[in-house]
């Protein structure tokens, strides 16, 4: 059984009147494509819900109270580093159009997850806080200041230094989040330094004040450090389902720590978990703030929307997926799975396949074409081929065949037709030169591709030449290469005039 069908059975179990499954990401730069995999993980859930009647919905959450901690290398570093230390809403977008710099981001990577078919409903964290429906936990947080420090002393071995108090202020002087400590609660009121080198990244203005820790329409005045955030964004939102990376949802991490948070202090049961592999990029994982690894955006250009879902879908929750483009048949191999995936369901031989084929579709069930990738990255590649991919229904697919021949496929892949007769056709033998004038001499007839390439052997076998030989004289020939794309496919593709006279050259 599909993993999300079997996790959608489970929840049902709990018969809630309503299970509400949910992603979370900061947008500090461009979000990288493994963050995808999350979207992908809780939509593949959210529709498994839905296909057995149980009522759920789905949101994503864009944390945009997080500071600027990081400059992404492809940032204007002097232009943003005056930034540093603000919250993410109260920066600046790279380009015009965008509220801030948070929402620019967010868009980018919104567009993306729209595109491979998730489409979640989305909750900005400062319209939370503006809504004053976090308030009540942050007074919660507040006032159990000190049972939430034993959590994280006991779950991290380690002790904390009084005063310590779970908000972070946005200063009433600097604007910054990342430099001001709170050193005292009335119930009121927060008491708060804005340390001058809290932090290496910025520097803080020493202001020394009172500040109301509760949101409104008018105002965001501070927030919740992270771990304690989460929880709190359980409760207030109603959250029922959430996964996260292995990082945060091994034993002893971030996800434990908050669900401790979530019972003891919010007195609110933890979402149910969806752990998940992170996915790697030539085997790294990437930082979006960093600008580490190929972004959601970028693997867009170089994959059709279906096939990029595909990808997350096919793999298992709990495998990593390690997709390098730039290997040779990574590409070509993810198309190839993907026909047989739809082979699968539409000839129902395998229901798991079937499935995952299913779940990968936009809209609705799209039948894809049968050639292969790697024989399209050759059509792609000779002229006069519109008419066959057309035929083919090859149109979409081509443009994405020709993107992979210009950006990653190896040399060995590529051939371009030479307009003067190649200096490596000059050195063939005599049975080679006799082999390309019978060609020749067939070629005023109607071929069609596939008979052509069997009369090629046949010919070859005629005149005692070796296949590897006939089809080198006719490879070098053309693309000064000894090897090349089916011979009967390049030599039908070019004019039948210029091609008698260069094998005749």
């Amino acid at each position: 059984m599909f993993w999300a069908d079997a996790v959608a059975q489970e929840l049902k179990k709990r018969k809630l009147p309503l299970e509400w499954v949910d992603d979370m990401k900061t947008p500090s730069g461009k979000i990288h494509v493994g963050a995808l995999r999350g979207v992908v993980v809780h939509d593949l859930a959210y529709k498994a819900l839905l296909s057995l009647g149980v009522k759920a919905k789905y949101t994503y959450v864009f944390e945009d109270q997080d500071p600027m901690d990081g400059l992404p290398v492809y940032l204007d570093q002097n232009k943003y580093q005056q930034y540093m230390g603000l919250p993410l809403f109260k920066v600046p977008s790279p380009e015009k159009g965008y509220e801030n710099y948070a929402r620019y981001y967010a868009s980018d990577f919104k567009k993306v997850f729209n595109a491979i078919g998730c489409n979640p409903e989305i909750i900005w964290v400062t319209d939370l806080y503006k809504s004053g429906r976090m308030n009540d936990c942050i007074k919660q947080a507040l006032d159990k200041s000190q049972e939430i420090k034993k959590i994280y002393e006991a779950m991290y071995k380690k002790q904390i230094s009084d005063p310590w108090y779970p908000f972070q202020v946005y200063c009433v002087s600097c604007g910054k989040v990342s430099t001001t400590k709170v050193t005292d609660w009335d119930g009121k009121e927060v008491t708060f330094t804005c340390n001058v080198d809290a932090v290496k990244y910025t520097k803080g203005c020493g202001f020394i004040g009172k500040a109301s820790p509760f949101s409104d329409e008018k105002e965001v005045r501070g927030k919740l450090p992270w771990k304690v955030e989460w929880p709190a964004k359980w409760k207030t939102i109603g959250i029922t389902v959430e996964g996260g990376g292995k990082d945060h949802m091994s034993a002893g991490g971030s996800y434990d720590l908050s669900s401790q948070i979530a019972k003891k202090i919010f007195a609110y049961s933890p979402p149910f978990a969806l752990p998940y592999e992170f996915f790697l990029v030539g085997g790294k994982k990437m930082s979006s703030s960093k600008g580490l690894g190929s972004s959601a955006s970028d693997m867009l250009e170089i994959l059709p929307p279906e096939l990029l879902r595909f990808l997350m879908v096919k793999t298992k929750i709990n495998q990593a997926i390690n997709f390098d483009p730039a290997e040779k048949d990574t590409i070509s191999t993810l198309f190839d799975e993907y026909q047989k995936a739809a082979e699968a369901y539409f000839e129902k031989t395998s229901d798991d396949l079937a499935r995952t084929f299913e779940l990968s579709q936009i809209d609705k069930v799209k039948k894809p074409p049968t050639v292969r990738f790697s024989v399209l990255a050759q059509w792609v590649q000779m002229p006069n081929m519109d008419l066959e991919i057309k035929k083919e229904g090859l149109e979409e697919w081509a443009k994405y065949a020709r993107i992979w021949v210009e950006r990653f496929a190896p040399e060995s892949e590529k051939f371009v037709v030479q307009k003067e007769l190649p200096e490596q056709a000059k050195n063939l033998s005599g049975l080679q030169k006799q082999f390309l004038a019978r060609l020749s001499s067939e070629l005023d007839k109607n071929w069609i591709a596939e008979d052509l390439q069997k009369n090629l052997f046949e010919w070859a076998k005629e005149l005692g030449v070796s296949s590897k030989d006939a089809f080198a004289a006719i490879y070098l020939s053309l693309i000064g290469k000894d090897h090349g794309p089916k011979a009967g496919w390049i030599i039908l593709s070019l004019d039948k005039e210029f091609v008698k006279k260069r094998f005749n050259e």
